[in-house]
């Protein structure tokens, strides 16, 4: 028996991540006139709690904003690129952290609903009994 996804098939499905994302990057917005100390803090949470997916992330919206980086150039004083980079990477973790949010609400959901076995007792009575 093959294992069914468990990523969330619809437009819906994925909204339930907002109730995490969206309080991490008010955190994160509100963290930008405060000391380095918990601005740095808040940041290292936010990158925590989307571990597997920020680097992914940072390398797709690096790419996607380089052309608008490169753009103001053209239209004078421009943001030092650490800044603008470091912006890239706390985006990236809110994204990240969107979909591990997204994700857990779909595998708990999936976890509710199926009729999974409950054990390996009935896992052999249900699968032995095909033969």
């Amino acid at each position: 028996m093959r294992a069914q996804l468990l990523w969330p098939r619809t437009l819906r499905e994925w909204v339930p991540g907002l109730f995490a994302s969206v309080p991490l990057a008010l955190l994160l917005l509100s963290t930008r006139g405060a000391e380095t100390q918990w601005a740095a803090l808040a940041a290292s949470v936010a990158v925590v709690l989307s571990i597997p997916w920020v680097v992914p992330a940072t390398m797709l919206l690096a790419v996607v904003s380089a052309p608008a980086y490169m753009w103001l150039h053209t239209q004078g004083p421009v943001p030092a690129v650490l800044d603008w980079l470091g912006g890239v990477v706390l985006v990236a973790a809110v994204v990240g952290c969107h979909l591990n949010a997204a994700l857990l609400l779909a595998w708990d959901r999936a976890r509710r609903s199926s009729d999974a076995e409950t054990g390996l007792r009935d896992f052999l009575s249900r699968h032995g009994q095909h033969k």
